[in-house]
């Protein structure tokens, strides 16, 4: 099956989890785990980078 990428923010991607979740469970929750383990990924990416420029490893 062919993909797309998306980019939205945490705040659109609540939404969209918040809509499909009225949706009866079975035919949604694929999609909704799919979603959340995505976005996991990328806030954990992010911060994980947001704190080796705060705490820069030194070589010298």
């Amino acid at each position: 099956m062919e993909q797309i990428s998306l980019n939205l923010t945490v705040e659109e991607v609540n939404q969209i989890l918040e809509s499909l979740a009225q949706l009866p469970y079975i035919k949604v929750c694929q999609i909704i785990n799919k979603i959340q383990v995505q976005a996991e990924a990328q806030l954990q990416a992010k911060e994980q980078h947001q704190q080796e420029e705060q705490n820069p490893i030194s070589n010298s």
